[in-house]
């Protein structure tokens, strides 16, 4: 090369000895004849299609050696005087809490998220979304399992965290039918007895005694229609040989969470202890005007939310931003949730 630059100056180099100076011969002769002039027009290229759409509703993932997907249901927003967070609170401290994390502030977006875990032979779902019970805003779980290559039958175990409209809505049809119908399932016997009671206590919740009412009936449909079927399980309990069931009750007085393990790795479901990735953890103190014992659902947030922390637990929420994995940082008594950045290949 230095032989080449002394020989001929970089202005007087052959088209030849240039290409081969920069390791392009080959490259030149496969291309050369294809070369446009200044004056060439190109052909004619059909425009591209709008980029406008929905967003892929799945995302595969794995808990260890399990297999695992984050499912979309769908999700709704309200305006953040609506909102459901911090109860008692002045909207204009709900929507600073939004501006601090870069959000929106006159709106709040609530995403339903279900996972699906393989663990061994068993198909093992948290949760059903909403089916029909949210009318558009939801009802995207079955066509999200389609796409990922997944049938309602091939579910082999569904695990109900507590029996609201946006977990259990699912496993019913129209006609109140099973959707997962070779699915053993599973709830936790504190919840089946609240529910399945003659008066269900819903007085701490912060909302019309119609909207109470409605709860109660839609609960008591979806647990009766599949009487017989439930499986009740405790806390502690180890479900599949990589699943144990963690109490996290307040939300709904039998409300659980789920710690996945398999080898050295964990993740924790935590279902409904937090519902906005900003609000929950900046405020674990405020009340949730969905909570059914506000102050044991405060007191269970800052439990899980210390132990995720401490044991630097991998994390899925229900309501978190899809793909709804991440992670949760306590710095002097704050709470910050870490999204999990996704991944290719």
């Amino acid at each position: 090369m230095r032989n080449l630059l002394q020989n001929r100056s970089l202005s007087n180099l052959s088209r030849r000895d240039a290409l081969r100076f920069f390791g392009l011969a080959g490259a030149a002769a496969a291309f050369s004849p294809t070369l446009l002039r200044a004056t060439d027009s190109l052909p004619a290229v059909t425009p591209a299609h709008s980029l406008s759409g929905t967003q892929p509703g799945f995302y595969r993932f794995r808990i260890g050696e399990f297999e695992a997907l984050a499912l979309s249901d769908g999700g709704f927003t309200l305006a953040t005087n609506e909102s459901p967070f911090g109860v008692g609170e002045p909207r204009e401290k709900v929507a600073a809490t939004l501006h601090d994390t870069f959000l929106a502030t006159d709106k709040v977006h609530m995403p339903f998220n279900v996972l699906l875990v393989r663990i061994g032979s068993e198909l093992v779902m948290v949760d059903t979304g909403c089916g029909g019970l949210f009318g558009p805003a939801g009802g995207r779980l079955v066509g999200n399992l389609a796409a990922a290559g997944v049938k309602p039958e091939q579910i082999t175990a569904i695990i109900l965290s507590h029996v609201h409209g946006d977990h259990f809505g699912g496993l019913l049809d129209a006609n109140k039918e099973p959707v997962f119908k070779n699915a053993k399932l599973f709830i936790h016997r504190q919840e089946h007895a609240f529910w399945t009671g003659a008066a269900p206590d819903l007085s701490a919740l912060n909302m019309p005694d119609s909207v109470k009412k409605d709860f109660i009936t839609g609960a008591q449909t979806c647990l009766n229609a599949l009487k017989g079927k439930w499986q009740l399980i405790s806390g502690g309990e180890k479900l599949f040989g990589g699943l144990e069931v963690v109490e996290a009750f307040g939300h709904t007085p039998g409300h659980i969470a789920l710690l996945f393990s398999s080898g050295s790795d964990q993740m924790l479901h935590f279902v409904d202890i937090a519902h906005n990735h900003a609000i929950s953890f900046a405020h674990p103190e405020w009340i949730l005007a969905f909570d059914a014992q506000p102050s044991v659902a405060i007191a269970t947030r800052k439990r899980l939310f210390d132990r995720a922390a401490a044991d630097r637990l991998r994390v899925f929420g229900a309501h978190m931003p899809f793909a709804a994995l991440g992670h949760v940082r306590s710095t002097n008594g704050q709470y910050e949730y870490v999204i999990e950045p996704s991944s290719i290949g």
